[in-house]
């Protein structure tokens, strides 16, 4: 799929300028039984992605859980060291791969506030 989006996806982050670049990363349970990180593969080849997330394993995975259920989804994201070398001022952007209630997205975007961010962009390949 990376392949299939990469020169629509490379030709958005032309037009866009960001100081960092991250995206919601797998949680332990989810890499282990893929193997590979979706999204960062996704982006990999077009951004300098780096590592500022970790996320803990939630009750069940958001694609077997109901819209109700998204929605009710307790933070499961929490910063990595890496986040208090970032300038406060800096351009920040999440990648995630599909939008459907943006709660994840939203979780992401709170860490990022509360650690000193303003400026705070999100991309999703779809919705």
């Amino acid at each position: 799929m990376a392949r299939l989006f990469y020169q629509d996806i490379k030709n958005w982050s032309l037009r866009n300028h960001f100081d960092v670049v991250t995206y919601i990363p797998a949680s332990k349970s989810h890499l282990q039984a893929r193997g590979f990180d979706p999204v960062y593969e996704l982006y990999a080849d077009i951004f300098d992605l780096q590592s500022l997330l970790i996320k803990v394993d939630a009750d069940k995975p958001q694609a077997q859980k109901n819209r109700n259920e998204r929605l009710r989804t307790p933070q499961t994201f929490s910063a990595l060291p890496a986040l208090n070398q970032i300038q406060k001022e800096a351009r920040i952007l999440i990648l995630d791969d599909i939008y459907t209630t943006g709660r994840t997205l939203m979780h992401a975007h709170d860490i990022f506030l509360t650690a000193g961010f303003q400026k705070i962009s999100t991309f999703s390949l779809s919705r």
